[in-house]
């Protein structure tokens, strides 16, 4: 049995990883603050972003006493530039109530609880808002001691989740961005724990840092990770998972961020290790080109730290060289030495414009619904990747014919009275969660049929356990079928209160249930259910009425959007379900629903022996669509549980 977290309380986090938009390729500088000689620099080298630290600690420094100034100035320089500004929000005042304090340092402390940074983070998202930034990072390396002294746990639950819901709460269109966490240790585990803890939507794109090297500039597989290992290449079965591993088992596809990446060119002014600078600069921007999904580089950093702090350990990184004057009054470029790496980034942007964006993207990348179908980029269903340049190119929905029955069939639970005929069997590609499925563990296949009185679903489900015990609300907490319907096929990626309609049907307490999770004003539940269960099966029969699906005429020719899912509990609670079409699940999206055409009836087709089809009326010269049923067959073994219920809605 599988034991997985699938959802966090946090709900309102969570994000449909189809429909996650993947931005143009950019480019960024570190830059920490920016006097105007660092943002003449980025503005020369043609980068589209800069980093800057927004620190707690220096932003208010007491309760509720702001000092954005000394930030504002550098905010505005940046945008006056045309540079779109990237602020890392992070660092405990000393002032709020922490602990963790191994070092003296309360700016790497853990706050005791939320309220204070929470706070923060709307106020100084809402400050800078105004001033043009959208897009916000929570924490730095959270995963080090020196910059956070809590545990996984406590990041996420007292940092991203918090700062998230805070940040969300004051700016709509803003990011937010994370973890940031440095690629040592155990980086992989903690990057995993932190999915599982926040979910995949809490941060709306994933930022790392990456100083892993290449083979040109003499790195060698015995030397750990390499930067492509770090990406989706993992060096050994027993080293650390790369990102995409990890993202994949988390099922986020959305834009990934090396928001930290340089080459330490030491000896300062050694000739060769500043070309070997250059060499990393390139092949850094030459991988980000071939991923759709990483998108952004930013390099750390644009100027060397140890001219003015000689006490500097990390002198060296730096595109850049003081060479005359004090940090805030120096003019570029005459008072600093241009170093190759700085040259070399700057004619490679100036001859890949798609690194920064310039060139029109591709139709599945540029944000326009450019076959106005109401679905932009990975929304579309023309999309297979964000370098995809056709959204019109939608593949053909899938189809679930509901074949037209001569007679009401009976609600008993079995689901011989559906013959042969247009079952859908879900592949293990449906599965939804974060581990494999067992042998004997989940299957499901589905069949649909009409009559005047009603549409009919016969649901088969193998599982080796049958789990639900939930009150009507939340039936969808263990195994249960749920079945939801566009009546309009007006799409969209959420429901609306005209045509929308989403149902449960559950084994619960041994008695079957259903409850309605959305329709519009006038939807009844006419609702009819029996279910079977006999050793690891369990069978679901299920009546829709007329009166609960407004709009839907029951007769030949009609036509419905439709989709479905399953459900699977084992014990502990709801594990993940199997889903034939996305929007259900994830999220409410009707845009991506199949058809479910009622055919109008002909006669079946006659075998190659001339004898009819069993199940079906004869005489048949095409496609069987009237099925006669069959006797009920006499069960033996198992029990039959039927409930047929007709409450007037209200």
């Amino acid at each position: 049995m599988r034991r997985a977290l699938l959802w966090t309380g946090m709900s309102w986090l969570l994000l449909p990883v189809a429909l996650a938009d993947v931005g143009d390729n950019s480019v960024g500088m570190n830059l920490h603050i920016g006097p105007q000689s660092f943002i003449d620099a980025a503005a020369d080298l043609g980068v589209g972003w800069v980093r800057m630290d927004a620190n707690w600690f220096a932003l208010e420094p007491s309760r509720d006493g702001y000092d954005w100034g000394w930030l504002d100035a550098s905010v505005d320089r940046a945008t006056a530039a045309g540079l779109r500004v990237f602020l890392t929000l992070g660092y405990t005042p000393a002032w709020v109530a922490r602990h963790g304090d191994s070092d003296g340092d309360p700016g790497n402390d853990c706050p005791d609880d939320s309220l204070d940074w929470a706070d923060f983070v709307a106020d100084a998202v809402t400050h800078y808002r105004a001033r043009g930034v959208t897009h916000f990072g929570l924490w730095n390396e959270p995963n080090l001691g020196q910059f956070f002294e809590g545990t996984v746990e406590e990041y996420v639950s007292l940092i991203v989740l918090p700062g998230a819901a805070a940040l969300r709460g004051v700016c709509a269109d803003c990011k937010v961005l994370g973890p940031d966490l440095a690629n040592v240790g155990d980086c992989d585990d903690y990057l995993e724990r932190v999915l599982q803890l926040a979910g995949r939507g809490a941060f709306d794109i994933i930022t790392h840092h990456s100083y892993n090297g290449f083979s040109e500039t003499g790195w060698q597989i015995w030397d750990g990770d390499g930067f492509i290992n770090v990406l989706d290449d993992q060096r050994f079965p027993f080293t650390r998972r790369d990102l995409r591993q990890l993202l994949d088992a988390a099922g986020y596809n959305g834009e990934v961020w090396i928001t930290e990446t340089g080459y330490r060119a030491t000896p300062i002014g050694d000739a060769t290790n500043e070309n070997l600078q250059a060499t990393y600069v390139r092949r850094v921007l030459e991988e980000q080109l071939k991923r759709a999904w990483y998108t952004a580089s930013f390099f750390y950093e644009i100027c060397d730290c140890g001219v003015d702090q000689p006490g500097c350990t990390i002198d060296g990184f730096g595109l850049m060289r003081p060479t005359a004057g004090q940090f805030d009054t120096r003019r570029f470029p005459q008072d600093f030495r241009l170093k190759p790496a700085f040259l070399l980034l700057r004619q490679f942007i100036a001859d890949h414009p798609e690194i920064t964006g310039r060139e029109p993207p591709p139709q599945c990348g540029d944000g326009i619904d450019n076959d106005r179908d109401g679905l932009t980029d990975l929304e579309d269903r023309g999309c297979t990747s964000a370098t995809d340049n056709d959204e019109s190119d939608d593949p053909a929905r899938a189809r679930l014919d509901a074949y037209c029955l001569e007679a009401r069939p009976v609600l008993d639970g079995d689901l011989g009275e559906f013959g042969p005929e247009g079952w859908i069997t879900l592949p293990a590609s449906a599965w939804h969660g974060t581990e494999p499925l067992g042998a004997g563990d989940l299957s499901v296949r589905l069949s649909a049929r009409w009559t005047a009185e009603g549409l009919f679903f016969g649901v088969e489900v193998q599982d080796d356990v049958h789990d639900n015990s939930h009150p009507p609300a939340d039936l969808w907490q263990g195994d249960s079928v749920q079945l939801a319907f566009d009546v309009g096929r007006n799409g969209g990626l959420a429901y609306d209160s005209t045509d929308d309609h989403e149902i449960n049907f559950a084994l619960s307490n041994d008695l079957p249930a259903t409850f309605r999770y959305r329709g519009p004003s006038g939807a009844s539940d006419d609702f009819g259910l029996a279910v079977l269960r006999r050793e690891d099966r369990t069978s679901y029969e299920i009546r829709i009425g007329p009166t609960a699906l407004p709009g839907l005429a029951l007769a030949a020719g009609s036509l419905s959007n439709f989709s479905f899912l399953v459900n699977d509990a084992d014990g502990a609670g709801r594990v993940g379900w199997m889903e034939w079409t996305p929007g259900i699940g994830m999220a409410k999206a009707p845009a991506y629903y199949a058809r479910l055409p009622c055919p109008p009836p002909v006669a079946a087709a006659s075998s190659p022996t001339g004898e009819a089809t069993p199940g079906l009326t004869p005489g048949a010269t095409r496609g069987p669509t009237v099925l006669t049923l069959p006797p009920t067959p006499v069960m033996t073994g198992g029990a039959t549980l039927v409930a047929t219920r007709h409450p007037t809605r209200t």
